[in-house]
């Protein structure tokens, strides 16, 4: 029987520290998409005045005036609610409340009403591009904007 012993070679081999090093820059680079941008956040909240529109939904005249009322809006646990949709023809006040939802991934903002006939269920009448610019509030869809303004407790 032949005991020698077997004189076996190091060899180093760079592809596993490579391999290595791609999983860690790939995984530090998904942590950070999960951390949500700061500035990108969408804000709702409170009473709105229609400052300026183009969309159907809410037309724009010089006897009438639209607010939204939101309530407390978009906190960290709700992204959706009722809000009282009021048009002020003067002296006449008109009150629909509906139903919203925003979906921050994708800057969705949808409006509602609260049930469908024989349902129980929310249906949505319209939804629109929502971001923020300062204290205002920009509504997108299919090349319409409206763009609503903190409403001052004096317009109210």
């Amino acid at each position: 029987m032949n005991t020698q012993p077997v004189h076996v070679r190091k060899v180093r081999s760079f592809f596993a520290p490579i391999v290595t090093l791609l999983i860690v820059l790939l995984g530090t680079s998904a942590l950070r998409a999960d951390i949500p941008d700061r500035d990108s956040r969408i804000s709702l909240a409170g009473m709105y005045k229609v400052a300026a529109s183009n969309d159907p939904f809410f037309p724009v005249a010089s006897d009438r005036e639209w607010f939204m009322d939101f309530g407390s809006g978009i906190t960290d646990r709700k992204s959706a609610g009722k809000v009282a949709v009021s048009l002020r023809q003067n002296p006449n006040v008109k009150v629909r409340i509906m139903v919203w939802q925003v979906f921050p991934g994708t800057g969705q903002l949808y409006l509602g009403n609260q049930y469908s006939e024989g349902s129980r269920n929310a249906v949505a009448v319209a939804d629109w591009k929502i971001s923020n610019s300062g204290n205002s509030v920009i509504l997108e869809r299919h090349g319409f904007r409206i763009i609503l303004n903190q409403a001052d407790p004096a317009d109210y």
